[in-house]
């Protein structure tokens, strides 16, 4: 058995087979040195079998005293060579004695620790981020809720990384009709290896909607949050998001500093990032309209003032809204990319030395270059990226759409995303809830907070038993 896993892992160097003689009875210790804690097993086991060694006269049943005497958190009994094989790769060692093989953790930390977020930053409320540790993240989640309802079922996917995925959910509150929905997309995934959540979420995603239907979040705060409210979280392993379903669109103006604090500043914040949502994608083609086709609508003294900037710019209004979004978005992905040294000192250079030169040189107009800067002050606001993407590609519809017929262009494109809202479902669940259909209990959570809804209700549609807080 040893020379076939010898076989089947390619003889690999970092593949380790020590033997010993213990009891006259020969024993081997199988173990992956890269995924193991090699100081965990000088002490965990190898103190103790040394220990058997000394005692020559010993007479005992060597597997019993390892299970009972070993102080390893979880000995199993493994049965086949796959078995073996996926728990070696997954940072157990493997202890043969005769004809049997037992698997004991000794996980060595390959992850980067618990750190603050960094994408979803607070000001108040835990610092706390997930990890690519699989058991740690399940342990954040535990840690804020200690109770038997919240269950957790395993699965391993992937042919050829076998990547492990937790599916979290509390029984007495969560959908069962979701969960077995989610069991059986799961089950249903066909591919090699899962490097990421977010492949998790392109299996989900059944619709060809810009807008995501996944909740992502590196908080286990807010999991927690909304696992109290029905949903359903997928824990994927080596990667610190965790996917919440079902996601609907106004939670995407929400965030955890919502609840920890009062809730006329929470609502007051949450009309802001929607003013934002609805400025990075309709402002610039609401200026191209405005300018090209229904200048009537602008103010004389304003439209002149406008008139005077734009005189002496070669490109059209369109072309000059295209072409800075472009820009921008250069500008973007270098301060992302960029070493973070560098970040910041790239982003004045454009930002500032390359627009103050192209409106002095008369190659965008100054009120061009202000229009774009609120529209990319605004994306901003967002710190899922699925949002931001959704954005920009509509923003660019409502450009093209204004260019065309002005603030008929502007209305149409505004029908055409209402209508892809609407349309949307996470996992047969409205995308728009609770606008439609309309919940009025649940309004207490939209846009506006409410200290009742806060300490009282969970989500209408989610939580299908114990709607209220505090009631079993």
């Amino acid at each position: 058995m040893i020379e076939k896993i010898k076989s089947r892992v390619g003889n690999s160097p970092d593949f380790i087979v020590r033997e010993l003689d213990l009891c006259n009875e020969k024993v081997s210790l199988l173990f992956f040195e890269t995924l193991t804690d090699t100081s965990s097993i000088n002490e965990c086991l190898l103190k103790y079998l040394g220990y058997i060694k000394t005692k020559k006269k010993i007479s005992l049943n060597l597997a019993n005293y390892i299970k009972k005497y070993i102080p390893a958190f979880k000995i199993i009994e493994v049965f086949n060579i796959d078995e073996i094989i996926t728990i070696l790769f997954s940072g157990f060692v493997v202890l043969n004695i005769g004809s049997k093989y037992y698997s004991m953790e000794v996980r060595r930390q390959l992850d980067s620790g618990i750190t603050k977020a960094e994408s979803e930053k607070t000001i108040r409320g835990p610092k706390d981020a997930f990890t690519e540790n699989y058991q740690t993240n399940i342990g954040l989640i535990r840690k804020r809720i200690r109770n038997e309802n919240l269950w957790l079922e395993e699965f391993n996917v992937g042919k050829k990384s076998n990547t492990k995925i937790g599916l979290m959910y509390i029984n007495d509150i969560a959908n069962k009709c979701l969960v077995n929905n989610i069991i059986n997309e799961i089950n249903n995934i066909n591919i090699d290896s899962i490097p990421d959540s977010t492949y998790i979420y392109d299996y989900f995603k059944k619709n060809k909607s810009l807008f995501p239907n996944v909740l992502l979040t590196e908080r286990p705060d807010l999991v927690s949050y909304k696992l109290l409210s029905g949903k359903v979280a997928i824990v994927v392993d080596n990667t610190p998001y965790v996917l919440l379903v079902p996601a609907f669109f106004m939670e995407f103006f929400h965030t955890m500093d919502d609840y920890f604090q009062n809730t006329f500043n929470s609502t007051y914040i949450r009309l802001i990032r929607i003013i934002a949502f609805i400025t990075t994608v309709m402002l610039p083609g609401f200026y191209i309209a405005l300018i090209t086709y229904n200048y009537e609508i602008v103010p004389p003294s304003l439209l002149v003032n406008f008139a005077m900037q734009k005189e002496g710019v070669p490109f059209p209004t369109v072309l000059e809204a295209v072409l800075m979004n472009i820009i921008f978005e250069i500008l973007r992905e270098t301060d992302i990319r960029a070493p973070s040294t560098l970040g910041s000192a790239l982003s004045i250079v454009g930002a500032l030395v390359l627009g103050d030169a192209a409106v002095n040189a008369g190659l965008v107009s100054p009120i061009m270059v202000i229009v774009i800067a609120i529209t990319a002050i605004s994306e901003l606001i967002f710190s899922i990226n699925d949002v931001s993407n959704a954005a920009k590609i509509w923003r660019l519809i409502f450009i093209l759409f204004a260019s065309l017929s002005g603030m008929l262009g502007v209305f149409i494109a505004l029908i055409l995303l209402v209508s892809e809202l609407v349309s949307i479902d996470s996992f047969d669940f409205p995308y728009m809830y609770p606008n439609a259909p309309f919940n009025l209990i649940d309004q207490e959570n939209n846009i506006l907070l409410t200290d009742n809804y806060k300490l009282k209700f969970r989500n209408k549609l989610t939580a299908i038993k114990n709607k209220i807080r505090g009631v079993k």
